[in-house]
């Protein structure tokens, strides 16, 4: 079985970089020392994934504090200012205050990693609007803001733009997603990943998206939620990034065979959202483990 395996979303800052930060709020340290221990993150990161195997490298998104703010910050009439928190965790994103017409000023830079070998995750625009209040459509995020950004990630070499919605499974509005979605460039192929929520409510009626693959959480959805035969890429969410406790190789690679006679049109394996959530050590610990159970699976072959 060939299987690709990669870890969208943001990954946790090292001791060392979280200090940096705390020094540089109190005048201890420069900001060049901190853009420094980000780089040296950054490098670890990296090496982790590519040491594992995994298909697609992430940047881990380091130098972002929620999925929301870079772009806020970039954009003409965003601005995120309220902190609110996050699902049910104890962690928190700034949401976004609406102040005129959204439209992207400048992109988020693309990470400096080779073309064709990365990715990028992006909140989804029915998520970016829940981050708003409502206060901006889905279809004006996502072609204002959302697009501009993947053309540039496309035009450095972005080989898949992960769009996150953790709210989707739970709240519902698959129609104000799927028309959102026609807004987005279509050059770099899109996934859509599900964190932190039973998918089984949607599935059927994401068929329709414009998109490669769906990510499932499958520490919150069963197998038997997948129908049969489903005409996407499933994204599995094998790892989850909401538990320090360290997953099983052998036992992923029992649950991905089971998944497997479903029948998707694809399979892939992921983190079920983004690692921030647990320490550093115990995140990279499981992205190791998640380039062994793609070994595991493809000797089983």
């Amino acid at each position: 079985m060939e299987l690709k395996a990669y870890a969208p979303g943001i990954y946790p800052r090292s001791d060392a970089l979280v200090q940096a930060t705390r020094d540089l709020d109190r005048g201890r340290v420069t900001q060049e020392e901190v853009d420094g221990q980000l780089e040296r993150d950054f490098r670890e990161l990296v090496t982790v994934q590519e040491q594992s195997g995994l298909a697609l490298l992430s940047d881990g998104m380091l130098a972002w504090q929620d999925p929301f703010r870079p772009l806020a910050d970039r954009s003409d009439g965003l601005d995120a200012r309220p902190l609110t928190r996050f699902l049910d965790t104890n962690t928190f994103y700034r949401a976004i205050l609406v102040e005129g017409e959204p439209r992207l000023r400048e992109p988020v830079p693309a990470p400096n990693l080779p073309a064709g070998k990365w990715l990028a995750t992006l909140p989804s625009p029915r998520a970016f609007a829940r981050a708003t209040g409502g206060e901006a459509s889905s279809q004006a995020l996502a072609a204002n803001v959302l697009a501009p950004q993947i053309e540039a990630y496309a035009q450095a070499g972005c080989a898949l733009v992960v769009l996150a919605d953790p709210f989707l499974a739970r709240e519902g509005g698959v129609q104000e997603l799927l028309s959102s979605l026609g807004e987005l460039p279509q050059q770099t192929p899109l996934a859509l990943q599900l964190p932190f929520g039973d998918a089984k409510p949607v599935l059927a009626q994401l068929v329709e998206a414009p998109v490669a693959a769906i990510g499932v959480d499958f520490y919150a959805t069963s197998v038997d939620s997948v129908p049969e035969e489903y005409p996407k890429e499933i994204m599995a969410g094998v790892i989850d990034s909401r538990s320090s406790a360290l997953e099983s190789p052998t036992e992923i690679a029992g649950f991905v065979e089971q998944l497997a006679k479903r029948k998707p049109a694809g399979l892939s394996l992921s983190v079920n959202g983004d690692l921030q959530f647990v320490p550093e050590p115990i995140a990279r610990e499981k992205i190791a483990r998640l380039g062994r159970s793609q070994t595991a699976l493809q000797e089983a072959v």
